[in-house]
């Protein structure tokens, strides 16, 4: 059993208070193969709490890598999402390239993608040369490199940073996408980041935004491996103890709204605007203040709730339901809302990795896309990846065509009309 510790893994203060609890909750990305079905799956207790000191909305308990980044049998590690198989993400990752490119580097300027997946940043530069990609899961760093993307398989530390900038040098630009908030030693990370960066080197992360959380009411964001939930206001604490700041910050529609902050050594860039703008709409909104949180976690009991009397209604009724993106957002929803395969007859994901397997916990079989192409009786397709809605509906247009409707759950349980 893990305990659960009340302490802040950032600033380390006893002002770490838990306002809600998800139960015993799997690995979000351990799909299990048929034959491990009955075998025990590893568990832990899912809980998110606030700290009063520090404003930093986090994780009670973060399990250890090794629970869920499992070498196979010959030592590979492997990771389930793979970045490029949505267009609209390499479509906003050649849009940031551009920006950074204009903005901070010249023709020798070195660029690093921490946590890089596929390349599906780094692909996107003009000078491949001048790129490095840090991503420690095996099966996607090789993607990445039969593409032309040198990378190192690794997880980064400040250890890993002194050693590449001695074999490489110093670098302009490090890049982390939906990473950051993974990261269960921060302090280190962030020597690390220091180290590696030239003097006017900048930081630029991506990551979920916490008041486009609070506003979606978007709980399926909080698992085992995102450890922490930023706003400014939090962010800039952290950074302060660091010596850095940010500098320009841009809110962006990814993963159902996210901030992208610009960060420097503290006095090597003019501060635009923006930041302070963002400060104040989280002033106003509670961000520091648990009742907020509070709040949410009524949000978050009222929409399980709901999800639970949509589906069964519609099972009493007879409609046969499906679900659509085996994502680890939707594993935490099934986990959370108790969504099995008696409601679900099968999830229809096209990852290669995932077809054939079953998801964690709730064990609903998963399929490739043919199947539910092909399967003309599907009244509803539960739309777990809520936040690339449009795409996914131009995409199966087909499927509203014979009939078929989509649900999502966020921000509260509904069927989908055409137009949405």
């Amino acid at each position: 059993m893990i305990d659960i510790k009340k302490e802040c893994r950032i600033c380390h203060s006893s002002e770490l208070t838990q306002f809600h609890s998800f139960g015993e909750m799997p690995i979000v990305n351990a799909y299990l193969k048929k034959q491990d079905l009955e075998k025990p799956e590893y568990k832990y207790p899912l809980a998110v709490g606030f700290c009063r000191d520090c404003k930093m909305v986090q994780l009670m308990i973060m399990p250890p890598y090794d629970t869920y980044i499992i070498p196979d049998e010959n030592g590979k590690t492997h990771y389930s999402y793979v970045s490029s198989t949505s267009q609209r993400m390499v479509q906003h990752f050649n849009e940031l390239a551009k920006e950074v490119e204009r903005r901070f580097l010249d023709n020798s300027s070195k660029v690093v993608d921490i946590g890089g997946n596929d390349g599906i940043l780094l692909k996107t530069y003009k000078k491949r040369e001048n790129v490095l990609n840090i991503e420690p899961s095996d099966n996607v760093a090789d993607v990445a490199r039969a593409s032309g993307i040198e990378s190192v398989s690794d997880f980064f530390s400040e250890g890993l940073a002194r050693r590449l900038v001695k074999e490489k040098g110093k670098f302009k630009v490090i890049h982390t996408n939906n990473v950051f908030l993974n990261i269960a030693n921060m302090d280190d990370f962030l020597k690390g980041i220091n180290h590696m960066l030239e003097d006017k080197g900048v930081f630029i992360s991506e990551d979920p935004y916490l008041l486009d959380i609070l506003s979606n009411k978007a709980y399926d964001q909080i698992y085992e491996a995102h450890g922490c939930f930023f706003s400014i206001s939090s962010l800039s604490r952290l950074f302060e103890k660091h010596n850095m700041e940010i500098f320009d910050a841009e809110h962006q529609w990814v993963h159902g709204g996210s901030m992208r902050i610009y960060v420097s050594k503290k006095g090597r860039y003019d501060i635009t605007g923006r930041p302070l703008g963002y400060l104040e709409r989280e002033k106003e909104r509670g961000i520091e203040s648990l009742e907020s949180f509070l709040d949410f976690s009524n949000d978050i009991r009222e929409n399980r709730g709901e999800m639970r009397g949509l589906l069964k209604g519609l099972k009493m009724a007879g409609k046969r339901l499906v679900g659509y993106g085996a994502a680890a957002k939707g594993v935490m929803v099934q986990n959370y809302c108790k969504i099995g395969p008696d409601i679900l007859d099968y999830i229809s994901d096209s990852t290669p990795e995932k077809q054939g397997m079953f998801t964690p916990g709730m064990h609903i079989p998963i399929v490739h896309p043919d199947i539910f192409h092909e399967d003309k009786e599907v009244d509803y397709a539960v739309l777990f990846p809520w936040n690339h809605a449009r795409e996914i509906i131009e995409k199966e247009r087909d499927f509203f065509k014979r009939g078929g409707k989509f649900i999502v759950h966020l921000p509260h349980p509904r069927i989908l009309e055409l137009e949405d």
